[in-house]
Parts: C-alpha cells; structure tokens; sequence
C-alpha cells in the first residue's frame, strides 16, 4: 500500500509566535550591545529608538496597528497612555544605557560602585502622577457607564461628528463615546471630550496635559543629554533633578484632567 506523502503542517499561531520571539530578542540584543559600544548619548538614542519600536510591533501584533499601545477598551487613544508611555521610555532607556556603560568601563575597578544611579524622589514623583492618570482614568469613568445619554444629547453629537444617531447610542458605553473598533481610533481622541455630550469638542484639560507632558519630556530629556557627558564617577551616578516647578505643573496639570472626567459635561 503506498504511503500518503506527509505535508507541513501550517500553523499561524506557531509562525506568529517564532516572529515575535525574534523581534523581542532583536529588541533587547540590538540596545544592550549598543549601550555598550557606543558613547553614552548615542547609546542612549538606540535605546530609546529601540523601545519604541518595540512598542509599535506591540500595537501591530495585538492590536493589528501600530499605534494600538494608545488605544483603549473603548478603542479611542488614550492621552493618559501616551504620557505613561513617554515618560517610561525617557527615564527607561536612559538608567539602562547608563547601568550598561557605567558596569563595561567600570567593571575593572572593584572599588567603583557601578550601579549606584541615584533618582531623586521627584522623578519618581513624575512617575507616580502618570501612573495615577492611567490607573485612575477609568475609575472614574466608570461610573458613567452605568448612565444612558440623553437622545437629544446623542442626536447633537450626530450633527456634530456627522455619524448616524443609532451607530452612537449602540457603541457607546452608558454616557461615554466609544468607537466600534480599533481601526477607528484616532489620534484626535486624546483631544476630545469623554462622552457622548462633549466628544466632538476640544478638551482643554487634555491640551494642557498634553502640553506639559510634552515640555517636560523635552527640557528633562536635554537635562539627561548634558549628563551623559559624564557618567564615570566612581562613588556613583545621580540622574538629573528635576525641578520642583516641573513636577508642580505636572501634578496641577494632572489634577484638573481626573478632576474633568468626574464632572459631568452631557
């Protein structure tokens, strides 16, 4: 009896697997061998280059765009995840370029204390206010997900955002706009209102968080680029100090836009 020729088996989720293992890999070799081979300020560009491309195929492979790290559970981007983001990637990718250098020329000499990178506790306060933004954003939406918009709310929101009523009411989540997909999302939502009432209108606790965000990634990721000019000290490295100033605003900033998801606007 002849034997039926064996055929390769095709399975996507394998396939799919193996490329991710690859590009994670690709990821993580591609900035440690830079941060220790080349000078700090270019290492440190690789790294964070690296962490955002590593973010984007994120989005891709989860997600099917690369921008879906921004979306959120009701397929709008999300400013509070772009702040988080942001801010993660900056003082992420500098501390680890910083740890490769310090151990690859330090690493010979036993009285240097290598990983002694100080980070004042404002950065870690700069920290914790985005991820307050992030955690507590849908805790305090929630609530309104158990509200009906009013049908003269959502006919006006229609009119504005040139969308039929029902396509609306059935996306929306209780009183909160919400799109029908991820394809949907779009980088204007971090601008928006969060509900059916005022989404087709400019937030201005959004654009002020956005850019404050902004400026102080800015003027803190110069601050780390003149520091990189000297990382070598053997008693230990201190990231810059951010001022009190800087995390004032930040915390003002980020104060107004909870504060604004908890005030009704439908």
């Amino acid at each position: 009896m002849a034997t039926a020729a064996l055929q390769p088996v095709n399975n996507p989720v394998r396939v799919k697997n193996i490329v991710v293992f690859f590009v994670s890999l690709l990821c993580l070799g591609v900035p440690s061998v830079s941060g220790v081979f080349l000078s700090p300020r270019w290492g440190w560009c690789v790294v964070a280059i690296s962490m955002v491309v590593y973010l984007l195929f994120l989005g891709k492979w989860i997600c099917g765009r690369p921008l879906g790290i921004l979306v959120n559970e009701r397929n709008l981007m999300s400013l509070s995840r772009f702040q988080m983001a942001a801010w993660t990637i900056l003082l992420l990718s500098s501390f680890f370029c910083v740890a490769l250098k310090r151990l690859h020329v330090l690493n010979s000499n036993p009285s240097a204390a290598s990983l002694n990178i100080a980070m004042n506790w404002r950065l870690w306060a700069l920290m914790g206010i985005s991820a307050t933004s992030l955690v507590g954003t849908p805790l305090l939406l929630s609530p309104k997900t158990a509200q009906s918009a009013d049908p003269k709310v959502v006919d006006r929101a229609a009119k504005a955002l040139n969308e039929p009523a029902a396509d609306i009411q059935e996306n929306s989540q209780g009183k909160l706009y919400s799109n029908p997909s991820v394809s949907d999302a779009a980088l204007s939502d971090m601008f928006q209102g969060d509900e059916v009432g005022d989404t087709a209108y400019v937030d201005l606790s959004k654009v002020q968080m956005f850019y404050f965000t902004v400026i102080g990634i800015i003027a803190y990721g110069y601050a780390l680029y003149i520091a990189m000019g000297n990382i070598y000290p053997q008693e230990g490295f201190s990231m810059p100090t951010p001022p009190d100033a800087l995390v004032a605003l930040l915390g003002i900033s980020h104060a107004a836009y909870l504060t604004s998801k908890t005030t009704p606007h439908s």
